[in-house]
């Protein structure tokens, strides 16, 4: 009997003392994104990570996992739903099969320029988009810059039909297939990650990026030609598991968003930055700029502004319009 009072005495206590012990243990967010550390996405995951534990000392506890070390762009949201991640910062294009509206980002030639894009992403309509994938789980918290794709190619593309039967790595988007379909070129989907192995196989022979990831994955080794057409922006999203930022407490949500705030300023200033010097070093190299007269550029918006029509009943005619007055 002594023993039995005394096995149910320790029950009790372990019945207490275990919700303790659990509150104490750290908030893991652990922060998945598919390129280098030394990008702008992946020094912005470094600084949330150094703020949110310094802020959140013992509330929070955030790993990286850069480099499609646990997923790539395409898988990361469903790690988000089944568990697998807390964050991630995917490509914008990646988000069509959560919400069609997300398309408004890809559509070609759409934004006038850098601040164009930043006014619309800040409307009301912008922000609107933060939470467009609600119900399937998904919650934006931030836009992320990476800088305005540039198209490099073994030759020099310097209207439309230049870019005739060539193959183009794209990210996995409609919107783009139809771009380049349209000028008679073929988009093939292909992860970033595989992008250097690709064109050293010669299985594309031309690609569009930021000037960052450009010098990161070394396309000035294989590729000679760059056109800065202007024609669309490299750009993330920030997300997160609906369910996992709701059941947050308070305060630590309160302050998570101060920080996401916080670094989203610093990588955007770092995308700015990253860009030019990278822009720099890879011309410096011996790579060609292809320059373009305006003639050139009305070819290429006579070519490329059809594609907003081919997906107006998509995106939204309204969110198109939205878009078109941040310019």
């Amino acid at each position: 009997m002594r023993f039995l009072s005394f096995l149910t005495i320790a029950v009790l206590i372990a019945s207490v003392m275990a919700p303790a012990a659990h509150a104490a243990e750290p908030i893991l967010i652990r922060f998945s994104h598919v390129t280098s550390e030394n990008s702008p996405k992946g020094q912005g995951a470094v600084m949330f990570k150094r703020l949110a534990e310094e802020r959140l000392a013992g509330k929070v506890k955030v790993e990286i996992y850069p480099n499609s070390q646990k997923f790539d762009d395409n898988q990361a949201p469903l790690g988000l739903l089944f568990g697998d991640i807390e964050m991630a910062a995917p490509s914008l294009s990646k988000f069509r099969a959560y919400s069609k509206k997300m398309q408004v980002f890809d559509l070609p030639l759409l934004f006038s320029d850098i601040d164009a894009l930043h006014r619309f992403q800040q409307s009301r309509a912008g922000k609107a988009l933060l939470d467009s994938m609600i119900t399937r789980g998904i919650k934006g918290l931030t836009y992320w810059d990476n800088g305005p794709r540039v198209i490099s190619a073994k030759r020099a593309i310097k209207q439309p039909a230049d870019a005739k039967r060539l193959v183009f790595r794209i990210e996995a988007s409609a919107v783009f297939q139809e771009q380049y379909a349209r000028v008679g070129a073929v988009g093939i989907e292909m992860p970033f990650k595989r992008l250097p192995d690709a064109m050293k196989e010669g299985l594309i022979s031309a690609q569009e990026n930021a000037w960052s990831n450009i010098r990161s994955m070394q396309v000035h080794k294989f590729h000679n030609h760059f056109t800065e057409l202007g024609h669309s922006y490299l750009g993330y999203m920030v997300i997160t598991s609906a369910a996992f930022w709701n059941g947050l407490p308070a305060d630590v949500r309160t302050q998570l968003e101060a920080i996401l705030k916080e670094v989203t300023d610093k990588v955007n200033s770092l995308a700015a930055e990253q860009a030019l010097s990278a822009r720099q070093e890879v011309l410096q190299s011996g790579a060609k700029l292809v320059e373009l007269s305006e003639a050139d550029r009305r070819a290429w918006r006579d070519a490329l502004t059809p594609v907003w029509k081919r997906f107006e009943n998509e995106i939204g005619s309204d969110l198109i319009s939205a878009a078109r007055a941040s310019n």
